[in-house]
């Protein structure tokens, strides 16, 4: 039975991720002409570009973090499933058994990308152009599995 504080919680984790979700796309949606980036493209972007990137990077952080650390836990335990004391990738496995998550090895991959993008080389700019190219193909990922999961949490706990 999902209690009034799980409720709360659960609404009050989905409107985060949206807000990060939100914020994302606005960015996403501002600098994806850029890509795929090179170190020229990287040298001639504004500061306003700047800026965009810096928001993609940190709202795709947040998002990641939020789904992972509070949404994924709150929507196993409004089913009733038993979360405690499982290690994070059986509760991946968990959402995959219950075709919440696509596949457990997707979001493993996400949070990888997210470590690597988060981190500035500022003495190693193909490093740097390398994991921001990444960045296209993983925000349509990300968003997709956010967007699944919230329709699922409004149609199934009528949040």
């Amino acid at each position: 039975m999902l209690t009034e504080e799980l409720y709360d919680k659960l609404a009050e984790t989905l409107s985060i991720c949206d807000l990060h979700n939100q914020r994302m796309m606005f960015a996403w949606e501002n600098v994806n002409k850029h890509f795929p980036l090179t170190d020229i493209t990287l040298s001639q972007l504004s500061p306003i570009d700047l800026a965009l990137f810096d928001q993609l990077i940190y709202r795709f952080s947040k998002l990641q973090d939020s789904m992972g650390a509070r949404l994924f836990k709150q929507i196993l335990e409004a089913l009733e499933e038993d979360v405690s004391g499982l290690p994070f990738i059986d509760i991946l496995y968990k959402l995959e058994r219950l075709n919440l998550l696509d596949n457990a090895k997707d979001w493993i991959a996400l949070r990888q990308i997210r470590n690597t993008i988060s981190h500035e080389y500022p003495f190693f700019k193909e490093v740097q152009i390398e994991e921001l190219n990444l960045l296209p193909e993983e925000v349509v990922k990300l968003a997709a599995i956010w967007m699944k999961l919230k329709e699922f949490s409004i149609n199934r706990f009528s949040l």
